[in-house]
């Protein structure tokens, strides 16, 4: 089944909201914590806040997707976003700086957790992965551009005209939604909202060992992700010196990297299907964390060796997430709101719950980035390797309780 290009290109927007909600202000975290009279720590912690609710509430809005249908969620997500946006330019202290991004976190989450289930109203297992790599390959120009971007308005004006950027993005990107985007969850597929009834669709996700592999491989990788994109800050512009501007350019080589790797996963999907390919990415990101382990190991580390352990990471982080959330969504085809929700809330909630430790433990070294990375990328192949080997690439889906009227 083919594509629409716009659909295409209003799915990628969506997508980026979050990454641009994390990425364009990167680069101002030192001159946040500087200008709101906080610690860098704490200033860390707008991130990690960022993805603690971004992941809890998927829990109840992707069932919510399942009942009023995949417009009407987005449409709220995005005008909650946008009025996160505000308080986050206007904040007057690091307390309601936190606020506000928990309320932005919420719009976040109601748009980014009814994409994926939109794609699956619409698309099968290996045709799913090779839509959404697309989704992802437009996705990926927001944390490509959004560093460098980011630096570039720090050197000319105040981090809040930052915030005040992204409310452009995310308005722009809610009149092409409302324009280009139709319902694609048919009324006849709704469920009634019935609390019993979703508990029960989580807990018959939690009873399958194949489920439970594609969702630690996905979530530990993304947890190794975000430690990158947590500590990076300090390590690059505060530990070695290197100015904000480059530091966008660093972190945008990175993203670039992952782009032409998920557009080749698109382009080989269909040919050598989706578990194969999640296998060499786990391979070439657990190659990267065996390195950052050592590098972490041995004591101080020069720049260059972080950003090429952190380029051969994150390099894959496209192919192993998207392979491994194809693997994920194809078991549960009668509940695919419930089904990305509890995705988006595993894989956000490692990433939040990892940030928080290396932020936690920030000792003036890289070691917290080197050893978060790597503990993440062992232990996405751990999870692959143990709950998936052997089973994946069977396709008899799991049952699913019917919370259908």
């Amino acid at each position: 089944m083919s594509i629409r290009p716009a659909l295409l290109i209003a799915l990628g927007l969506l997508s980026g909201l979050t990454p641009f909600a994390i990425d364009l202000y990167l680069p101002s975290l030192p001159s946040i914590a500087q200008d709101l009279e906080s610690s860098i720590e704490l200033a860390q912690l707008s991130v990690t806040v960022y993805l603690g609710v971004f992941a809890l509430t998927q829990l109840f809005l992707g069932p919510l997707s399942d009942v009023l249908g995949r417009r009407k969620t987005i449409g709220g997500g995005l005008i909650l976003f946008l009025l996160g946006n505000l308080a986050c330019a206007l904040a007057p202290s690091m307390a309601v700086l936190l606020v506000a991004r928990a309320a932005q976190a919420l719009g976040g989450a109601a748009v980014a957790v009814t994409v994926p289930a939109l794609v699956r109203d619409l698309y099968e297992k290996d045709d799913y992965a090779r839509v959404m790599g697309l989704v992802m390959l437009v996705m990926a120009m927001a944390p490509l551009l959004a560093p460098t971007l980011g630096s570039l308005i720090i050197g000319v004006a105040s981090w809040r005209m930052v915030f005040l950027v992204l409310f452009a993005i995310a308005l722009t990107t809610a009149l092409l939604f409302f324009r280009l985007v139709d319902e694609t969850l048919h009324p006849g597929r709704r469920h009634v909202f019935d609390v019993g009834g979703i508990l029960r669709n989580y807990a018959s996700i939690l009873a399958q060992p194949l489920a439970l592999g594609y969702l630690l491989t996905g979530a530990c990788s993304f947890a190794g992700m975000m430690t990158f994109i947590v500590t990076s800050p300090y390590v690059y512009i505060e530990l070695h010196q290197l100015p904000a501007t480059w530091f966008g350019l660093a972190f945008g080589a990175n993203v670039a990297l992952g782009m032409l790797f998920a557009s080749l996963n698109a382009r080989f999907v269909s040919r050598f299907g989706a578990d194969r390919l999640l296998r060499w990415g786990l391979g070439v990101q657990g190659t990267a964390a065996l390195l950052a382990l050592a590098l972490a190991a041995a004591g101080h580390t020069p720049l260059w060796g972080i950003a090429a352990v952190a380029a051969l990471y994150l390099s894959m982080a496209g192919v192993v997430m998207g392979n491994a959330m194809a693997g994920f969504m194809s078991l549960f085809p009668r509940m695919a709101g419930t089904a990305s929700a509890f995705a988006g809330a595993t894989r956000f909630g490692a990433g939040a719950a990892m940030g928080t430790l290396v932020s936690l433990v920030h000792n003036g070294t890289a070691a917290p980035l080197l050893i978060g990375m790597g503990t993440s990328g062992l232990l996405a192949v751990c999870g692959f390797l143990v709950l998936c080997r052997g089973t994946a690439g069977r396709h008899a889906a799991p049952q699913e309780a019917n919370v259908r009227p």
